[in-house]
């Protein structure tokens, strides 16, 4: 599961953070679109069969924004305690005893850290400039 979260603008987070429930969506906004960014990254990436059916791809999950120690983030694709209909992206993201690890939810990530932080940025300063 890959976690995107709200740290190291530290001064563009305190100021939105100063802002209440405004704050609030402007945080939301930010990790949303962030997190699309990744989500649509990992369904490119993941592993598809050639079988015409459903594939884990197209069904790759992002939570609703949580927080833990003061840091708002999301998580998306596999995560251990999947028991849904595709349990099995986990075994293909951090193998198996017989099963390679793939790492394409992880990739997807570290191959658009830059763009990323970036959307953070912008948006993070477009929630901050509306304000004013």
């Amino acid at each position: 599961m890959a976690k995107i979260e709200l740290e190291g603008m530290q001064e563009l987070i305190d100021r939105v953070n100063k802002l209440g429930t405004k704050g609030e969506v402007i945080k939301k906004n930010t990790l949303i679109n962030a997190g699309t960014l990744v989500k649509n990254a990992m369904e490119k990436k993941a592993p598809r069969s050639i079988l015409n059916k459903k594939h884990m791809a197209d069904n790759i999950k992002m939570s609703d924004i949580e927080k833990e120690n003061g840091v708002d983030y999301i998580k998306i694709g596999p995560n251990k305690g999947d028991n849904s209909e595709f349990f099995y992206s986990k075994f293909t993201e951090w193998g198996t005893s017989k099963i390679p690890a793939q790492h394409w939810a992880e990739n997807s990530v570290l191959e658009n850290k830059k763009e990323i932080n970036e959307i953070i940025v912008e948006e993070l300063k477009r929630g901050l400039e509306d304000d004013s």
